[in-house]
């Protein structure tokens, strides 16, 4: 019920989104900052040969950049904002919305967040560079994503197209699922669990 009314809201009326945006930015501050700090360490456990951080204003350019070499394609399920510098700015202020950033030294190669709502949800959204696919990289967003919302006291969803056989390979590969609803267009609405979780 969220994800579909929290998309009409943005797609028919952007300004009352806006708003609906600032308050839950503020609100979500207020019940869950102190708790996002340690969930935000968390990601110190995932720097292998690949580095993980959340981003800054001074990324924005980089992520434009990471967005405008994908192809075509590349966007076909992957819909959940704007791709211009100025969304992309406006995302990375909003400390509701946890964007995080995967580099191979200083190229960025992995794009995904966190859009977190005051009353306990998260949803995970994600995207690897078109030339680091299958390397392993999608599925230690799903894994390093699920430790920062579990330890800030956060539940995660993700809606999935189940055509998109690889987010959701990655997905279900590391963490448990629990199909919420079948949607339009073939896609699903899943909570994601750590694994092992739903067998115990």
């Amino acid at each position: 019920m969220l994800y579909r009314l929290s998309h009409i809201v943005k797609d028919k009326i952007p300004f009352i989104w806006d708003i609906v945006e600032i308050i839950n930015e503020k609100l979500f501050m207020l019940r869950y900052g102190n708790q996002l700090k340690k969930g935000i360490t968390c990601l110190s456990k995932y720097q292998n040969e690949y580095r993980i951080r959340t981003a800054t204003i001074d990324d924005v350019q980089s992520i434009v950049d990471f967005f405008s070499r994908q192809p075509e394609n590349a966007y076909t399920y992957f819909k959940p904002h704007k791709f211009d510098k100025k969304s992309i700015r406006k995302l990375v202020k909003n400390k509701s919305f946890l964007i995080f950033l995967v580099f191979d030294a200083d190229k960025l190669v992995g794009y995904y967040f966190l859009r977190c709502f005051f009353i306990g949800k998260s949803f995970l959204g994600k995207m690897v560079d078109y030339k680091y696919q299958g390397k392993g990289i999608g599925k230690t967003m799903c894994l390093s994503a699920m430790d920062v919302a579990s330890t800030t006291g956060l539940r995660m969803f993700e809606t999935i197209s189940k055509e998109n056989i690889s987010s959701l390979y990655s997905t279900q590969k590391v963490l448990d699922t629990k199909i919420i609803e079948e949607m339009d267009n073939n896609y699903i609405y899943i909570e994601d669990f750590p694994k092992g979780t739903l067998s115990n």
